[in-house]
């Protein structure tokens, strides 16, 4: 952490008795309990959203954010140096715990309060999916593209055999993802109205916590932003069968628990499938591998298996959910 967190604490009703930096977080032992003070940069935008969703929840008195101490002046956060640092109680971690359920029910708990309807006319409905798919192939072009300028090599690197065999994968998921928006994106458009809640933005067990009263609650509030409920869903899901990388695992009750609490609209899980089925992730990771060396080329290439070995694992996943037998043409 980089501010001085003597300093910091002292703005605080609290009397710190040890305290355990680590990277973003301090442990802070005190007399009135125990404490985590986080460190974060966040920008005009994001601050004003943050400390929105704060109030918001403070007001709404849900059990599913951590509640952030005010400081000794009744501000949310201190500013130092430009980084943002706030105060809440310590948690339990989540992160391993394998409480999917819980993690799902929490989520749905959160979109649920709110929730309201945006009306979105006929041709914005056709002009936001055109740029959408626009997008979405011309970075499928991008992915073949580099298939080919691998292909006119005379020898492979171990990173460059990787994505080769696995490019044909990708290229049918993507062709999956686009099949899923467009049997979403027909039946929403019917309705003519698309419903929009405070995302989290980075739901997953390494942003949840139990705490005393064994509620669980989300921590990590700096991302938030309005948007359709499902982009959150599937981000929560990744990240949980990620955790599961390695074990037998069928996670179409984790999305039955969302909807018991969150009544899914139909239509909603296609889009959720669209989304889950995207190759979208692999792209920021291909640009950050162009500047692989030689002694890093291993790593990267475990991690691009990494990641396609996820993706396999959701597509197996997925062919076990009801409704899920149709597909694309190749």
């Amino acid at each position: 952490m980089k501010g001085n967190l003597e300093s910091i604490l002292q703005r605080y009703p609290l009397h710190p008795l040890r305290v355990q930096p680590f990277n973003k977080v301090a442990r802070v032992e005190t007399a009135e309990g125990i404490f985590a003070l986080k460190e974060t940069q966040l920008n005009k935008e994001q601050a004003e959203r943050f400390l929105q969703t704060l109030r918001f929840f403070e007001k709404q008195q849900m059990k599913t954010v951590v509640p952030v101490l005010r400081n000794n002046y009744g501000d949310w956060c201190c500013i130092e140096d430009h980084y943002m640092y706030y105060v809440t109680p310590w948690g339990k971690e989540c992160s391993g715990l394998r409480r999917e359920s819980e993690f799902f029910k929490a989520l749905a708990i959160f979109h649920r309060s709110t929730e309201y309807k945006e009306t979105i006319p006929e041709n914005v409905w056709k002009e936001q999916g055109e740029l959408l798919k626009k997008k979405r192939d011309q970075q499928l072009l991008e992915l073949e593209a580099y298939a080919d300028s691998i292909e006119k090599k005379r020898y492979y690197s171990p990173f460059e055999l990787a994505f080769l065999m696995h490019f044909p994968f990708l290229y049918h998921l993507h062709k999956d993802s686009l099949y899923w928006y467009d049997q979403w994106e027909r039946k929403a458009a019917e309705k003519e109205k698309i419903r929009i809640v405070r995302c989290h933005g980075r739901p997953s067990p390494d942003h949840l916590v139990i705490d005393e009263f064994s509620n669980y609650r989300f921590i990590n509030l700096e991302y938030t932003a309005d948007g359709h409920p499902l982009y959150d869903a599937a981000y929560l899901y990744r990240s949980c069968l990620k955790e599961r990388m390695w074990e037998p695992v069928q996670a179409y009750p984790w999305i039955k628990t969302y909807d018991y609490h969150f009544l899914l609209k139909p239509g909603d899980e296609d889009l959720l499938k669209s989304h889950l089925l995207s190759e979208a992730n692999i792209y920021p990771f291909l640009k950050q591998s162009s500047s692989r060396t030689l002694e890093n080329e291993p790593a990267f290439t475990f991690q691009l298996e990494e990641r396609i070995w996820l993706m396999e694992k959701i597509k197996e996943d997925l062919a076990t959910w009801p409704g899920s037998s149709k597909k694309t043409e190749d």
